[in-house]
């Protein structure tokens, strides 16, 4: 056992308890920058966004008008919220209930000016009674008036260093209305009164601390370089401090999340340590490389949960997953949702594999709709962090080293299509993507070859994987269906008969027919589906006009490269990826290694399957989500790339860092942007 001696542990944590002083300071700098903030409460008609209103509305009703409404000019037609105000005048508000709170948490010690427009909102003209109290201060007692006017009040914010209005009304009898409607607020503004020094929020300080020392403790348990770790600690320190000073209200509402996420975090890496401590006992160096893994699944869980869990993401489907999960622990497991016009119309066979692994959490949490929205986007987010693992995995099983294992993982850190997706909430893609990256891990490490002929274990393994996969989710289904075509076809027709040896054609058509028999059977011959096959299936309510074979491979082709969003997706891929990938796999063609045989036939169906699938779009205006399946496939061949630059010399090396900070970086602010954006409009 190498137990470190205490001077030794002493020079190794004085730095790290030095930066966690200067992290403070800096933090405590930071308030020294005044903050000013302007609410527009109901939406902002300049900007044309929605929404950014309700961290810091507490019970409060919707925003008004409706984001639609009907057009008076046009009987079919529709009006969004900021086309009907700015056609018939007027501005957006929300309306209070009879006890609303208005909170900026974080803003620091001092006075401020703070500015409501407000309104008592009353037809008949009358004023409303109302109850304003600053913090634990004394009531302020008024009737508002049935006009909106601006009110400007001077307040301490309270030791906590956070600004609360507590406003009590007494409601309206609004007849037909089963809202509790106190009064109409239009905007809230908060400006402190006099320069000089600001106290910090001290609880923000401190947690902000914690969460620094936490992820710096969590990435020392995964035997994180010191150098490394005090470098990326201190500038996470610096973007923290950066974003008090710049986009206050941003993270100081986001500690509580961030210091919970750090803690859980630190909680894992003190588990992955002690596995890998007892496990990883014969040799030290995969001791520590399973240590890196677990750093990079465990990270990119962070960032994926940190993400949907800000305060000022909105999500249009987890609470539709939420109900699908729900309505399985119901028993119907067998389940359907209606496509769009565009991609089929009517109803349609909704495959619930992710809910089943998803369904034994019910047991621990508590009963409700947020409970339960909250088990499918961690469950999800925990099943597309494995990824990470089973990339690493791949590639260093196929020989091509550790770095390259380490860049194709990070590669996968921050998938921008996987983002999105979870920005948007389409997390039963991404379910099914997770269930189907296990067949994929398995032929690229040839469990489907020669070598395991006979192996009843390893073949239902093979079996079940592939099951899983196409239960997943209906557009994973088919983008399993064509790679697995692909992988079938390459392995029986390829000139290079050492193929057998990682892919047994025999084998996987033996596999790949009784999967399919056993889903068919068992999930597809349900009643409600076949008489859905038996009448035709679903019936598109719009003509659809596909695209044109030269337009679709253009555009495929400049969505691999990065140059234009893939379909339905808002975003480009890296644009670094796309041409890493696509010199890795020239040089795993190159090499011929047999033990990368499996990755480099798996790359290929990958490649070949894309393209199948892309054939729908020739009769339809929507197909599968591609970029989302081929994404990890990208990684695992650009890593290979990534890898070979990293054992050559400084200048590649400083090549390959530049390569993967451009993917990293871009996927960082892309889903930035997202949580920013998203469903704001």
């Amino acid at each position: 056992m190498n137990v470190q001696s205490p001077p030794l542990l002493r020079r190794r944590l004085a730095p790290f308890a030095l930066l966690l002083l200067i992290a403070a300071g800096l933090f405590v700098l930071a308030y020294q920058v005044p903050l000013r903030q302007t609410i527009a409460v109901g939406g902002d008609l300049a900007e044309r966004r929605r929404f950014d209103d309700a961290p810091f509305l507490w019970d409060v009703n919707g925003s008004e008008p409706a984001d639609i409404l009907p057009d008076p000019a046009s009987p079919a037609g529709s009006l969004l919220w900021y086309e009907f105000l700015e056609r018939n005048g007027g501005e957006p508000y929300r309306w209070t209930e009879s006890l609303s709170t208005f909170v900026v948490p974080g803003a620091g010690g001092g006075r401020y000016v703070v500015s409501l427009r407000a309104a008592g909102g009353r037809p008949d003209g009358s004023a409303t009674p109302i109850e304003w109290q600053f913090n634990s201060g004394p009531l302020l007692s008024f009737d508002l008036p049935a006009g909106p006017r601006r009110y400007h009040m001077l307040i301490p914010a309270d030791n906590s260093g956070d600004i609360r209005l507590t406003m009590r009304s007494t409601p309206l009898d609004a007849p037909g209305d089963p809202r509790e409607l106190g009064f109409v607020l239009y905007q809230a503004q908060v400006a402190p009164l006099a320069a000089g020094w600001r106290a910090p929020a001290w609880p923000q300080i401190a947690g902000l601390t914690l969460v620094l020392a936490s992820l710096a403790g969590s990435m020392h348990l995964l035997a994180i370089p010191p150098r490394l770790n005090l470098l990326l600690s201190a500038g996470t320190a610096i973007g923290a401090a950066l974003s008090l000073a710049l986009a206050r209200s941003a993270l100081t509402l986001f500690t509580p999340v961030l210091l919970g996420l750090s803690l859980f975090a630190l909680a894992a890496a003190a588990s992955v340590y002690l596995l890998t401590r007892v496990f990883g006992r014969a040799d030290p160096n995969t001791r520590i490389f399973s240590r890196h893994i677990g750093a990079l699944i465990l990270l990119a869980f962070v960032l994926r949960m940190g993400g949907m869990l800000h305060p000022h993401a909105i999500y249009s489907d987890s609470g539709f997953h939420a109900n699908k999960l729900f309505t399985l622990e119901l028993g119907q497991v067998f389940q359907s949702a209606t496509l769009p016009d565009e991609a089929g119309g009517g109803e349609t066979p909704y495959p619930t594999g992710a809910y089943l692994l998803l369904a034994p959490g019910a047991l621990l949490i508590p009963d409700g709709h947020r409970a339960r929205v909250l088990l499918v986007q961690s469950g999800t987010a925990l099943l597309d962090s494995l990824t990470v693992g089973m990339i690493a995995l791949v590639v260093l099983r196929a020989g091509i080293g550790r770095a390259a294992a380490l860049f194709a993982a990070l590669c996968y850190l921050l998938p921008i299509t996987a983002l999105e997706s979870f920005a948007v909430g389409e997390l039963a893609n991404l379910g099914g993507q997770a269930l189907a990256m296990p067949w994929i891990m398995l032929l690229a490490l040839g469990y489907a070859g020669s070598a395991y002929r006979g192996r009843l274990l390893i073949t239902v393994g093979l079996i079940g994987a592939l099951c899983a996969g196409l239960l997943g989710h209906s557009g994973v289904t088919l983008s399993v269906g064509a790679f697995t075509a692909a992988a079938w076809g390459i392995a029986w027709f390829s000139p290079w008969r050492r193929n057998q040896a990682a892919i047994d054609p025999r084998r996987l058509t033996f596999v790949a027919a009784l999967a399919l028999v056993l889903v068919i059977l068992g999930y597809y011959s349900a009643p409600r589906y076949l008489a859905g096959f038996l009448s035709g299936g679903a019936v598109s309510a719009a003509e659809t006009t596909g695209t044109a074979p030269i337009a679709l491979f253009s555009e495929t082709i400049r969505g691999v490269l990065g140059l234009a969003p893939p379909r339905a997706r808002f975003w480009p891929l890296p644009i670094f990826l796309g041409l890493a990938a696509i010199g890795g796999s020239l040089l795993l063609w190159r090499e011929r290694r047999s033990e990368a045989a499996g990755l480099r036939i798996v790359l290929a169906a990958g490649w070949i399957g894309m393209f199948l699938t892309q054939g729908l779009l020739l009769v339809a205006d929507q197909g599968v989500r591609w970029s989302i399946f081929l994404y990890p496939l990208l990684c695992l061949s650009a890593g290979v790339l990534l890898g070979v630059l990293w054992d050559r010399g400084r200048l590649e090396r400083i090549g390959a860092v530049l390569i993967t900070s451009g993917i990293l970086g871009y996927g960082l602010l892309m889903w930035i942007i997202q949580i920013r954006d998203y469903f704001h409009s």
